[in-house]
C-alpha cells in the first residue's frame, strides 16, 4: 500500500498543476451551471403551473364553478393557453416536446370543436353512455401539467 501512495505522491510532485487546477475550476463552473439550469426550471415549472390554474380557475382541479356556454368560455381562454404553452416550451425536456406538442393539440382540438353544453348536459343525464367531458377536460388539463413536475 504505501508504494501506491508514493507513486501518487511522485505523481503530484512531477506532474505541473495547471491542468488539475483547470479540470477542477470546468467541475465546478459545469456545477453551478447545473443549479443555476436546475432552479430555471423549477421557476418556470412554478410558473405554468400557477399561470393555467390561473387561467383555468373554476374548471380545473375541480369544476366549482362551470359556466354556462363552456365552449365560448374555453375558446376565449385559448390565446392565453397558447401564450403559455409556447412560454413554456423552452423548459420542456427536448425527448418530451413531441408529447408536450400532442397534448396541447389535443387540448385545443377539444376546446375548439369537442366541448359544448349539450354534451355536458348529456353526460349529467346519461352517466354510462356519453363520456363526460369534465372528466375528459380534467385528464388534458392534467396531461399539460404532468410537464411541470
Amino acid at each position: 500500500m504505501n508504494e501506491f501512495s508514493d507513486q501518487i505522491s511522485a505523481y503530484f510532485t512531477h506532474v505541473p498543476m495547471w491542468p488539475l487546477v483547470l479540470l477542477g475550476a470546468g467541475i465546478v463552473v459545469a456545477g453551478i451551471y447545473e443549479m443555476f439550469t436546475r432552479k430555471r426550471r423549477t421557476e418556470a415549472a412554478e410558473e405554468f403551473r400557477s399561470a393555467i390554474l390561473s387561467t383555468l380557475s373554476g374548471l380545473y382541479p375541480e369544476p366549482t364553478n362551470w359556466p354556462r356556454s363552456i365552449d365560448t368560455y374555453l375558446r376565449a381562454r385559448l390565446p392565453v393557453m397558447h401564450e403559455i404553452i409556447e412560454d413554456f416550451r423552452s423548459s420542456v425536456r427536448q425527448q418530451d416536446i413531441p408529447a408536450y406538442n400532442r397534448d396541447w393539440d389535443n387540448y385545443y382540438e377539444f376546446c375548439r370543436n369537442e366541448i359544448t353544453d349539450d354534451k355536458c348536459i348529456a353526460a349529467e343525464t346519461n352517466p354510462g353512455r356519453e363520456s363526460d367531458p369534465k372528466k375528459t377536460f380534467h385528464q388534458l388539463v392534467s396531461n399539460l401539467l404532468r410537464y411541470a413536475e
